[in-house]
């Protein structure tokens, strides 16, 4: 089987927007790790945007062959700041129409002939777990069409319009909430593009093919795959995550408590977060620029070193380290190799956060000492912070940087030497 998937992800988001405007705003706000743009697929949902935890869900299924992502031109900034971490095959993007149905339409005509199915799956569902998608592709056999479909649970009533007079109590047995992904033949989906005046309208690809007289399944699951409408969706899928994340041991290659059960994971599994310590000292002499966070102090003394001698980006990378089980910093930059000699501690912390990266692990939050006597740091600690939050891609509300004397005491107290400790609170990525 060789399948194509489209991601339509050209919504304006109109309801997303307005709901940050209700009363529910700053409670919604409160779960979103930061607002990257006016697109809602941009915000973080358990520390990555929406649209990149959607297309990891996909990243691993073998009978998918290329990706065609449907977007807007306001999206094209934001795709290309993380373009490298999709890791989905054959990934382009084109821009999306008016509609679903014209965005996914205009990814279709970019799909390869050679693929035999379309399976197409809203950007704003990030939560379908892997197990989902296989049962999907799994039912496909002889028929034109499969969804994933959820059994509808609530009482529906039938109400008469205009005045909510209830006419009747709707059997509830055959109705199933219509879900993606949904994977229907390529030529199907051509015919009813083709033959249907009103294809554009389409809510659902299952829509489309029911109206040109195709056949059309429901894979039903228990899980929870919701559409992420409002920023109150989005909170709330926050908070379950960091629920299971936290109380249940839960990594986040499979999303939700369906693929946390899948894989039979349970109380014993690795914890979400993690904490690492880093400490350094480096003596302080003159003929030497003083770095502290990856900037200049103005003093007459610098720290004294095989690097540049910075002793706060040293102990947070050792920090770093440390969380993630990887030896210290000593270890990966020995000060016996010439060719760490001078080296920018920015580098270090850089190759000490993609190890971090590729092990699954990223930090959210710093909390620094720098134990100095002279130069004092009053004017200089905006400037540090600011540079350490972008050196480790946080914002600065997540980092901390506390200076301190020795009161005269000890070589710090003396000038002699600056010391810096760390703290680095971690927590688990999808890899």
């Amino acid at each position: 089987m060789r399948v194509s998937l489209i991601i339509p992800a050209a919504g304006l988001g109109s309801r997303f927007q307005q709901s940050l405007k209700n009363s529910d705003k700053a409670e919604a706000l409160r779960c979103l790790n930061k607002q990257a743009s006016r697109s809602k697929l941009s915000y973080e949902l358990d520390g990555e945007p929406v649209l990149l935890k959607t297309l990891r869900a996909f990243s691993k299924v073998p009978e998918i062959r290329e990706t065609v992502i449907a977007i807007t031109p306001a999206m094209r900034p934001e795709l290309k700041k993380w373009a490298a971490e999709i890791k989905n095959p054959g990934v382009r993007w084109i821009l999306g129409g008016k509609t679903r149905a014209g965005s996914v339409l205009n990814a279709l005509k970019k799909t390869s002939p050679a693929s035999d199915w379309i399976m197409v799956h809203d950007g704003a569902r990030p939560l379908v777990t892997f197990d989902s998608i296989k049962q999907v592709l799994k039912a496909a056999k002889d028929w034109d069409g499969v969804i994933l479909a959820r059994k509808v649970v609530p009482t529906i009533k039938k109400v008469m319009a205009g005045n909510g007079h209830i006419l009747e109590t709707v059997d509830r047995e055959p109705l199933y909430e219509a879900e993606t992904p949904q994977l229907v033949r390529r030529e199907v989906l051509l015919k009813a593009y083709k033959q249907n005046p009103k294809a554009l309208e389409a809510t659902d690809e299952a829509g489309l093919l029911e109206a040109v007289g195709a056949r059309v399944r429901v894979v039903a699951h228990n899980g929870w795959n919701p559409k992420l409408t409002t920023a109150t969706d989005l909170a709330l899928a926050e908070a379950v995550l960091c629920r299971e994340n936290t109380h249940l041991g839960l990594g986040t290659r499979d999303s939700g408590l369906e693929g946390y059960k899948a894989r039979g994971e349970g109380r014993g599994a690795s914890p979400a977060l993690r904490f690492g310590i880093g400490f350094d000292t480096h003596r302080l002499v003159k003929g030497r620029k003083f770095y502290l966070g990856g900037i200049v102090i103005p003093s007459p003394k610098g720290a004294l070193g095989h690097s540049d001698g910075d002793a706060l980006l040293h102990a947070i990378a050792d920090a770093i380290l440390g969380a993630i089980g990887a030896g210290d910093i000593g270890e990966w930059f020995s000060d016996r190799d010439p060719k760490f000699k001078n080296i920018r501690s920015t580098k270090i912390l850089r190759t000490v956060l993609d190890e971090a990266k590729r092990r699954g692990w990223k930090p959210y939050h710093v909390d620094t000492n720098i134990i100095l006597e002279t130069p004092k740091l009053y004017t200089h600690k905006p400037r540090i912070r600011a540079n350490v939050a972008k050196c480790l891609g946080l914002p600065e509300k997540d980092v901390s940087i506390k200076a301190r004397t020795r009161e005269g005491l000890g070589p710090e107290g003396e000038g002699l030497a600056v010391t810096c400790e760390a703290v680095v609170s971690m927590k688990k990525v999808a890899l």
